[in-house]
């Protein structure tokens, strides 16, 4: 994932700010106006949040947006350390909005006071680079990661438990989904997360190893941990990490069969193979173009899944591919479902080929 730099200029009290991460090779001046121009949300505003909010604040990210729609309680403070005692009672967000601006009062911030749900969960990360999920729910969390997957957005998980932390970064230059680690046939809905035990000082942990993983990502530094997961046991101070098995994700596909996807002119393989046969066959691939640098059919042409929607894109397809038989593809058939539908809206004929 590469991340322009800023146009935006440091100002002087910025330098003088920054200057321990100017001096550094992997940062200096550009990956300083990166991390100005960066905008990244967080869900939910507990214990997870708490220690990287501060920090992503402090270290000159541009705009955080922060979702939680609950109200400080004294069970909180063990390890918020956002809120203190005359917060009781106070909206989390109006707290950590007011405490962002004494730590820097050049970050933009934006509050959300709301669970995210089906209705809002799109509209919210829209904006954002990355989405830092640090609720304490499944539900919340296949929700986050399908709708990072539906707009190419970075998805940051961390969860804890007892004396133990789980780190991975989901949705990146098309690495796994929440989902591949945790499948929504485990039924993990009954699980009760926000009941269980916790040591305070575990989630600053587990918090600021998220934040750090989304100033790699917009640096462009170092290795991510997609693909994998961070396991940090406290008791016997030892990191491991697992390997994530990408998964044909079959929840997500069901889910848009059922509910969006009605329309499309399905093709399968045999079909696919007899009209590339034919002349005036414009193959489109919707996947990301590190994706498609890795593997994709001959001849296929790369048009991300984010700039189908585009004017220009479907006035190019509609001028200059309207007398050619174009075909959709994409490896795990859910964006060329979605690409297809937006087609369809815009009236150009095309085939889309389920594999």
């Amino acid at each position: 994932m590469f991340y322009p730099i800023s146009t935006n200029h440091l100002s002087g009290l910025e330098y003088k700010r920054y200057a321990r991460h100017l001096v550094l090779d992997n940062i200096g001046h550009n990956g300083q106006k990166r991390l100005k121009a960066a905008k990244i949300l967080f869900i939910g505003a507990g214990g997870l949040a708490a220690c990287g909010i501060i920090y992503l604040a402090a270290s000159g990210i541009g705009c955080l947006g922060i979702v939680d729609d609950d109200e400080v309680t004294y069970s909180n403070l063990h390890r918020q350390i956002l809120y203190k005692d005359e917060d009781i009672g106070k909206l989390k967000v109006h707290v950590v909005r007011d405490r962002i601006k004494d730590i820097n009062s050049q970050c933009a911030i934006r509050i959300y006071s709301c669970i995210v749900n089906e209705n809002n969960c799109r509209d919210i990360i829209k904006n954002y680079d990355i989405v830092i999920d640090t609720t304490d729910n499944f539900q919340s969390r296949y929700l986050i990661s399908r709708s990072c997957y539906l707009q190419n957005k970075i998805h940051i998980y961390g969860a804890v438990q007892g004396f133990e932390g789980h780190v991975s970064v989901f949705n990146y230059k098309g690495g796994p989904l929440y989902s591949d680690l945790y499948p929504k046939n485990l039924n993990l809905y009954t699980k009760k997360c926000s009941m269980l035990g916790i040591l305070g000082v575990l989630t600053g942990i587990i918090g600021m190893l998220q934040a750090v993983e989304a100033m790699k990502i917009m640096l462009g530094i170092g290795n991510i941990l997609s693909g994998y997961l961070l396991v940090y046991n406290l008791l016997d101070a030892s990191f491991k990490t697992i390997e994530i098995v990408p998964k044909m994700n079959s929840n997500l596909m069901n889910y848009y069969y059922e509910n969006k996807l009605s329309n499309s002119n399905f093709i399968n393989q045999s079909n696919l193979l007899c009209i590339l046969n034919q002349s005036m066959v414009i193959l489109i691939d919707v996947r990301q173009p590190e994706e498609f640098g890795k593997y994709h059919l001959s001849k296929a042409i790369n048009i991300p899944l984010k700039n189908i929607k585009f004017k220009k894109t479907i006035n190019f397809m509609r001028h200059y591919l309207g007398d050619k038989k174009i075909v959709i593809y994409c490896y795990d058939n859910l964006r060329s479902l979605l690409a297809s539908q937006i087609l369809y809206k815009n009236q150009i004929k095309h085939y889309c080929f389920n594999s």
